[in-house]
């Protein structure tokens, strides 16, 4: 049986730079984890793409978005998804988002520490530091 992961990028004007090796990141976690696809939910201020890939295509498809930062498009697509139970999100923290909790998991993975603190999910750091 497959193992999908459903990932939201931040893909805000903020996020340029950090983007590559996130992605990396995720493609190294699948490669050791057995995970079959990732769906991709791209989001600046809309959902920008949403497509389903392998995690040996992670690393070379096309970023969308680059302009505000409001994941809320994305999450409640997701939520929309009876088949979605658990999201990572990887942001920089600076966004607007559904304040109530989603009707799945939610892990927030940021490239560094910061004083992001939102009321649902757990927040990781790309480093593995927990805040």
């Amino acid at each position: 049986q497959s193992w999908m992961i459903n990932l939201v990028l931040d893909t805000s004007g903020s996020m340029t730079e950090v983007i590559p090796t996130a992605l990396g990141a995720i493609g190294d976690f699948c490669d050791m984890a057995g995970v079959d696809q990732i769906r991709v939910v791209q989001c600046d201020t809309a959902v920008t793409a949403d497509e389903t890939l392998s995690p040996d295509e992670i690393a070379s498809f096309r970023i969308t978005g680059f302009g505000g930062s409001d994941l809320s498009p994305a999450m409640l697509r997701l939520a929309e998804d009876p088949q979605v139970s658990a999201v990572v999100i990887i942001t920089d923290g600076d966004i607007v988002f559904p304040v109530t909790p989603q009707p799945y998991g939610v892990l927030w993975v940021l490239p560094q520490m910061s004083n992001f603190n939102p009321p649902y999910g757990r927040v990781l750091t790309m480093d593995g530091s927990r805040i």
